[in-house]
């Protein structure tokens, strides 16, 4: 038995209701929507109906952007079921406790995904992990109605104004507004969905304050919480004579307290937030979950899919709700009584210096100090549960922070990013590939299509080494040190952080993954997770 003809999406008898049997063609798929939404209705067509392939040419797959929205949803439909292993009869409880509930689905015209389907998405990531949840079909032809963000901001305008009005009252008062094409008046249904995750349905407008409970996860790496900070003011490197703010972004663990790794940046980019998780996973393991707000770092696609990539569930906090991440909260403010006081005394003069001091602080005072709440240090705490720690794979690494953006092959074999020009297999020609890349390293690029990899680019003509998104990134230039009047609070730490990082012997240089270090290149067995590239905060053993 052969799935759908048309589409190659291998949909069978047992999949869709019994009639998919021999080489049949799927109505939906026709019309280009059917493997993009996940299942298939209408009638098959006769075999004398089925357009001839080529068996040698590759199937043409459906746009790359389009594949990881799609993927991040089934994803996100499956990521609490990945974490808690269920008996079977709990199992199938959750699997229809999701299928009853409706959603805002990715380029479908459907609102809810049957059991049967969020079994095989289930299937599908256990055998190959996030890749294997991209769609495998043709590309979308046909696109749901869409509507302008306008409407949704009309209509929360108008539920924030009266929060008793339901949706239908809402549709209603949309469509007599003059300013309003009547063709982008969604349905309550719709609107409804876009409402919900703005988090302006009526009970949560109407409800009173509530009153939070304070949780703790059970064991380290369970929950790591995320946010970022405003630092103190330096010296700016690019203009002599001004100040200049630095940011700092972290990560801590909701179990332990521990820090698995935070930084000070010139700037709150998603480069930076990538490379704190990143050198936090080195350092500390893979978490099972992270919880950060609504920011648009946290927002980005690309954090999305290095989250799903590593099997890290991400969860977002309900908009103007940040009771969630008070330890966090609270570790700031020991940054900010404890630390940063004496930074305006040390008078730091680079980033570097900021970086390296706060490490220091770090790890020889706040993670040996016992935690008021824990009664043990965070690091003794994390420690006792290092058992639950699991490490990442170098490979799943390196790729779960590659960008990736789509690129249309030229007849000639030739394809183009950031204005330079590489050269892939001529029969790709016409068709869309999927390039990952390091932004920090443009002569490396990889190639995928439907997930599957096809090999390296080869360049032709590089006139960019970066992208321009991190190009125009602030770097640091190098500052003479100041002499200091008195003792040194931060000097002496980073002294004796410094001796006893030497002591540890064999352990993995985390601290050379910064700014242009100083380090021996990899033998070619070996895998290269940080390649050499600028950045604003190098960290010395």
């Amino acid at each position: 038995m052969i799935g759908c003809a048309f589409c190659g999406c291998g949909a069978t008898a047992g999949d869709w209701g019994g009639w998919c049997e021999g080489p049949l063609t799927h109505t939906l798929c026709q019309m280009g929507r059917g493997r993009e939404a996940g299942y298939h209705t209408g009638k098959p067509k006769t075999g004398k109906e089925i357009p001839e392939m080529a068996p040698t040419s590759p199937p043409t797959q459906a746009p790359q952007e389009r594949n990881t929205e799609i993927a991040l949803f089934r994803y996100g439909l499956i990521a609490s079921l990945l974490f808690d292993p269920l008996a079977a009869g709990e199992l199938e409880k959750a699997l229809r406790q999701i299928a009853s509930k409706t959603y805002a689905i990715p380029y479908s015209r459907r609102t809810q995904v049957g059991v049967s389907t969020l079994r095989r998405y289930l299937k599908l990531y256990n055998q190959g992990g996030f890749d294997a949840l991209r769609p495998k079909g043709r590309s979308d032809k046909g696109r749901p109605r869409t509507f302008s963000a306008i409407v949704v901001e009309k209509a929360i305008a108008l539920r924030e104004e009266q929060p008793a009005r339901t949706t239908t009252t809402l549709v209603d008062i949309l469509k007599r507004d003059p300013e309003l094409p009547p063709e982008q008046i969604p349905n309550a249904h719709t609107l409804a969905s876009h409402l919900r995750t703005q988090g302006k349905t009526r009970r949560l407008l109407a409800q009173k304050p509530r009153t939070y409970r304070r949780f703790e996860r059970e064991h380290p790496n369970s929950l790591w919480q995320g946010d970022a900070m405003a630092g103190p003011w330096l010296p700016d490197p690019a203009v002599a004579g001004r100040k200049r703010r630095a940011h700092l972004f972290c990560f801590l663990d909701d179990h332990s307290r521990l820090v698995p790794h935070a930084e000070f940046f010139w700037d709150e980019a998603l480069p930076r937030m990538e490379r704190v998780l990143k050198v936090g996973v080195l350092k500390r393991g893979v978490p099972e979950a992270i919880y950060v707000d609504n920011g648009k770092v946290y927002q980005a696609k690309q954090f999305a899919v290095a989250c799903a990539t590593l099997a890290i569930r991400c969860i977002h906090a309900a908009p103007y709700s940040p009771q969630g991440k008070g330890k966090q909260e609270r570790f700031f403010s020991t940054v900010q009584l404890q630390f940063l006081p004496e930074v305006e005394k040390s008078e730091l003069a680079t980033l570097e210096e900021l970086n390296q001091s706060f490490w220091a602080w770090l790890e020889i005072v706040y993670h040996q100090r016992v935690h008021s709440e824990t009664g043990q240090t965070p690091l003794e705490r994390y420690q006792a549960g290092i058992a639950h720690v699991k490490s990442a794979e170098p490979e799943t690494l390196r790729k779960a922070f590659l960008w990736r953006e789509e690129r249309k092959v030229r007849k000639d074999g030739g394809i183009e990013l950031q204005g330079n020009t590489y050269q892939v297999d001529p029969v790709f020609a016409g068709r869309k590939l999927e390039l990952l890349f390091d932004p920090f390293d443009l002569a490396h690029i990889e190639l995928y299509m439907g997930g599957n990899s096809f090999g390296v680019a080869a360049v032709i003509q590089q006139g960019r080494q970066k992208h321009i998104a991190v190009e125009k990134l602030a770097t640091q230039a190098p500052q003479p040190p100041k002499p200091k009047s008195s003792l040194d609070y931060l000097a002496a730490l980073r002294a004796e952080y410094q001796a006893q990082q030497r002591q540890q012997a064999g352990s993995l240089q985390y601290a050379k993954l910064g700014a242009n270090p100083v380090r021996p290149k990899p033998e070619p067995t070996q895998l290269d997770l940080f390649p050499d590239h600028p950045d604003p905060a190098p960290v010395e053993a």
